[in-house]
């Protein structure tokens, strides 16, 4: 074997080990709505961030994959070092009109995660 042949397969080798190839997708608004109907709060929903946004990620990664996900980010000018992302639809799953907003606050340093914050509300527009 060739030493670029074994410096590249050691590469590989190192990088399908790395926790970064193991995450986790980011879930979407129906997952995370399927995960405030089983715990009927938001752990479940942060435990899922986490797994696929973990500590140590860097924000420029995060916000892209919120973005490609459907959320608006946006960094907080009074509180450096905070970024929230919103994730929002219409459901009308039990026959009133709801705004469901799901905000993601990405909290940071030196350009990486050290946690996410999940908040979960609803505007109800009209009643079932």
């Amino acid at each position: 074997m060739t030493r670029a042949t074994w410096i590249l397969g050691a590469a590989l080798a190192t990088l399908a080990g790395s926790p970064a190839a193991a995450l986790a997708p980011l879930p979407d608004w129906q997952q995370l709505e399927a995960y405030h109907q089983q715990d009927n709060g938001t752990a479940m929903a942060r435990q899922g961030i986490l797994a696929a946004l973990p500590p140590g990620t860097p924000v420029a990664t995060a916000r892209a994959a919120l973005i490609a996900d459907g959320a608006t980010c946006k960094a907080s000018r009074r509180r450096p070092g905070v970024e929230a992302c919103l994730i929002h639809q219409y459901s009308l799953l039990d026959g009133a009109a709801d705004d469901v907003r799901w905000t993601l606050t990405l909290m940071e340093r030196q350009g990486q995660i050290t946690t996410v914050l999940v908040d979960r509300s609803v505007d109800r527009h009209g009643s079932a």
